[in-house]
């Protein structure tokens, strides 16, 4: 067999990825419905065969049924001011994460098993010596395919290679990344302000984020996350706990698919669920969802009442 085909048994033999046959020198699949399960490689005997008809041919992983998420430092400099703002060290991940290397560094991680991503990118507008829109740094998930060494880069014409290998196989993608990718809106605006040659973007605002303010200028959100918890929340409304940190839906068939994260946030999966979404949720966002329909000026009336705000500005 050719090197390529023994790289190939090795990937999915060792880590048991879903590979997808690309063109020599090519980053993008060319057959129809390259992603779907019928059409993936899974099995040695399947690679000795495509190679020994293709030999030119490199390969990549298609990542969600590889149970694989990558993270995409597409411009260096720039991902590593991005993710050190967040207190993350890129080249410290780099180290002592699987890494591979083309043109810039993309670095694999184990899927999430209880949370759905998806892809999510930070580009940042043409300016300064760029002429185009500059996609900074990518989150990678879902049917997508990354590249896999020895197969070669269009752009460098040489392979891919590993900087860091998987040498105890992919581990789990880090709590931090993971939170950004989950509260990817609020993410994505401070990493586009870092941008060093556009002009600063006003904030977005998120429904979750309206303010009512009382008297002594804090926000009816601010003090009803301070005062809830959101596990009790979850159960007051009929989710069922199941194991530490899961609960099942309502709706949801008996999956356990709504998950507490370390920083205290809900996220579910049930697409078919009040609470699904691309976000993770705190205690107001639960209240907002599950007690008033999504309603959020309702919701903020709702909650400036129960903690008696509205009596202390009437009273003042």
């Amino acid at each position: 067999m050719s090197q390529t085909a023994n790289w190939a048994c090795h990937y999915i033999e060792r880590f048991d990825l879903a590979l997808v046959p690309l063109p020599r020198a090519q980053k993008a699949p060319r057959h129809p419905g390259w992603n779907q399960d019928a059409n993936l490689i899974r099995t040695p005997d399947q690679t000795r065969e495509h190679w020994r008809q293709h030999p030119q041919d490199g390969f990549g992983a298609c990542l969600e049924p590889s149970r694989l998420v990558s993270i995409d430092a597409d411009y260096l400099d720039g991902s590593r001011a991005i993710l050190a703002a967040e207190g993350v060290e890129l080249d410290v991940l780099i180290a002592t994460s699987p890494t591979i290397v083309g043109r810039a560094p993309r670095l694999e991680f184990r899927a999430p098993a209880d949370v759905k991503l998806s892809r999510r990118s930070i580009v940042w507008p043409a300016g300064g010596k760029h002429s185009q829109p500059l996609t900074v740094f990518e989150f990678r998930a879902g049917r997508l395919q990354d590249v896999l060494p020895p197969s070669i880069h269009p752009s460098t014409g040489l392979p891919y290679r590993w900087h860091t290998l998987p040498c105890h196989g992919f581990p789990p993608l880090p709590e931090g990344l993971l939170s950004l990718w989950l509260n990817f809106d609020a993410f994505k605006y401070r990493a586009r302000n870092l941008c060093p040659w556009a002009l600063p973007e006003p904030e977005p605002i998120r429904a979750s984020q309206t303010q009512y303010r009382s008297s002594n200028a804090l926000s009816v959100i601010a003090q009803f996350n301070a005062g809830h918890d959101p596990a009790c929340l979850l159960e007051a409304h009929g989710y069922i706990k199941s194991g530490a940190r899961r609960w099942k839906s309502p709706c949801g068939k008996g999956v356990a698919g709504i998950v507490q994260l370390e920083n205290g946030k809900i996220y579910s999966h049930h697409q078919t669920d009040v609470l699904a979404g691309e976000h993770a949720l705190d205690a107001f966002d639960l209240f907002a969802r599950l007690d008033h329909g999504g309603d959020t000026r309702a919701a903020v009336r709702a909650a400036a009442e129960l903690l008696g705000l509205n009596r202390r500005e009437r009273a003042a």
